[in-house]
């Protein structure tokens, strides 16, 4: 089961901004692996999903791209795998960013954490 959903944002002037995370007492995320995760998708500054592994937590992120720089990221505990997570977080992602005018989003983290959590959506196995 997923650990937690943060709402990432990048800001030229002030870097990296946390907008929101759910559940808010439980995520312990250092800004190093917030930096990590800003590299990973900064090169190509392509919109799109991503994964990567630090230590013991398993990171799939879904990136706006630059026109909305917004990094919606999913903590998986390592035994999980991030690309079964994939389509459900770029779901969720949609409706948290058609949600961002007046933070309309934040009310919503709950019942969308709880809809990736117990339904990933699992890739098609070719």
């Amino acid at each position: 089961m997923p650990k937690g959903l943060i709402i990432m944002k990048y800001n030229n002037r002030s870097g990296i901004d946390i907008k929101a995370s759910f559940p808010q007492e439980e995520l312990d995320i250092n800004s190093g692996t917030l930096m990590n995760i800003f590299s990973l998708h900064e090169f190509s500054k392509q919109a799109g999903i991503a994964s990567l592994t630090v230590g013991d937590i398993n990171i799939v992120t879904y990136y706006t791209g630059v026109d909305m720089d917004y990094f919606i990221i999913l903590l998986l505990n390592v035994l999980e795998n991030p690309e079964d997570y994939e389509e459900g977080l770029q779901e969720i992602s949609q409706i948290i960013l058609k949600n961002l005018e007046e933070d309309r989003y934040l009310n919503m983290l709950p019942s969308l954490f709880k809809q990736i959590s117990e339904n990933p959506k699992k890739k098609e196995k070719d």
